[in-house]
């Protein structure tokens, strides 16, 4: 400010030594003891902004030091260096007189008008902005005097700093506004509105419906991240989130509300039905001998689930079976006789059967042919 002050006093002061004609160093008065009171560049009237302060470049020649300089109104303060050279600031909006003197005071007077007007505060991003949740923008002031300050009429809305000129705003998980109100030094103001606006939480899919045992995922939109999940009923569902995914978890016959909440406070609720309890089938094992006249029929008893239910082994297994199906919720597994070559192993085989829901929710149970030992395999 104080530099580009001074090169615009000289720019004046040059155009009107111009229009006077002046010449030499001296302005067109003799120098000496008998010279005539007076400043050079010589010039009549400055204007500056409020806040300005330095050197005007204009120095006082002539007359009989010590030389002095005293403003008729306050808006505006002056003084001379040692070496008889003006400066000014600008305290307020005004106009003063300046008038310089030198010892024989009132004998020779120069005066000189000086108008401070202040210079309105100004954004460079105008008088409103519009953030997401911890988003954060910056903008400059200009105008006004300096230093600024800086506050937020909703702290919990909008946070709000200053450093130098630089305002930087942020936008806190809340949705809302708040009144940015930036103050310079000689009290002026400028209000920045800030908007943060929080897109409506939702979350897909709305509902679920399926049998114990299986997992859905659940895709959050919108809201205001980190999110938390809650279950009322743990027994029947249990939820988990990451990032902006749910997990849930049908654990039993039932229902259960999984609510998201996020950041700001919203909520979304998730409506679990779960409309069928664990797949069982039992016992876990069955064991037979390879050494048997008759075939062998095994049971296993399904529970839960959601039937229609299929039974599988291994394509390399399915010829120890002549029977392998499911009534109602009974699975009939057959062996053949021990002459069968298939019957016989050369050591303990444990063969899997895999028992699968229509949900695909798979249980498995298994039957072990023992080595008989002494039978030699055909």
């Amino acid at each position: 400010m104080k530099n580009i002050f001074k090169i615009l006093l000289v720019v004046v002061s040059s155009a009107l030594i111009a229009a006077c004609g002046g010449g030499g160093g001296g302005g067109g008065t003799p120098n000496g003891p008998s010279a005539t009171l007076r400043v050079y560049p010589p010039v009549d009237a400055i204007s500056l902004p409020v806040g300005a302060s330095g050197s005007t470049g204009i120095e006082v020649r002539g007359g009989t030091g010590p030389y002095g300089v005293i403003s008729s109104d306050a808006s505006v303060s002056a003084k001379l260096s040692s070496e008889g050279v003006l400066y000014i600031s600008g305290n307020s909006d005004g106009t003063s007189t300046l008038t310089v003197y030198d010892e024989s005071l009132p004998v020779q007077q120069v005066k000189i008008t000086v108008t401070a007007k202040a210079v309105p505060l100004v954004s460079s991003a105008g008088t409103a902005v519009t953030l997401r949740p911890n988003q954060s923008t910056q903008f400059n002031i200009r105008g006004g005097v300096a230093p600024y300050s800086v506050n937020s009429s909703d702290t919990s809305t909008v946070n709000a700093t200053i450093s130098g000129s630089t305002v930087t705003v942020t936008g806190l998980p809340k949705a809302g506004s708040s009144t940015v109100l930036i103050t310079d030094a000689a009290g002026a103001t400028l209000s920045v509105t800030v908007t943060v606006q929080v897109g409506t939480l939702s979350a897909s899919p709305a509902s679920i419906t399926g049998a114990a045992a299986t997992t859905t995922t659940v895709a959050i939109n919108g809201g205001v991240a980190p999110y938390t999940v809650s279950s009322t009923n743990m027994s029947v569902a249990t939820a988990t989130v990451s990032g902006s995914s749910v997990s849930v978890g049908l654990v039993a016959l039932g229902s259960s509300n999984v609510t998201i909440t996020d950041a700001a406070n919203q909520s979304v609720v998730i409506s679990v039905t779960v409309n069928s309890s664990v797949l069982q089938v039992s016992p876990a094992n069955q064991t037979v001998d390879e050494k048997s006249a008759t075939p062998t029929t095994l049971t296993y008893l399904i529970a839960g689930g959601t039937a229609p239910y299929t039974p599988l082994v291994s394509p390399a297994d399915q010829s120890f079976f002549t029977t392998l199906s499911v009534t109602a919720n009974t699975l009939t597994a057959t062996l053949p006789i021990s002459s069968a070559t298939v019957r016989c192993v050369t050591a303990d085989k444990v063969i899997p059967i895999d028992i699968y829901d229509s949900k695909l929710v798979k249980q498995t149970v298994s039957v072990t042919i023992k080595d008989g030992g002494a039978v030699a395999c055909p």
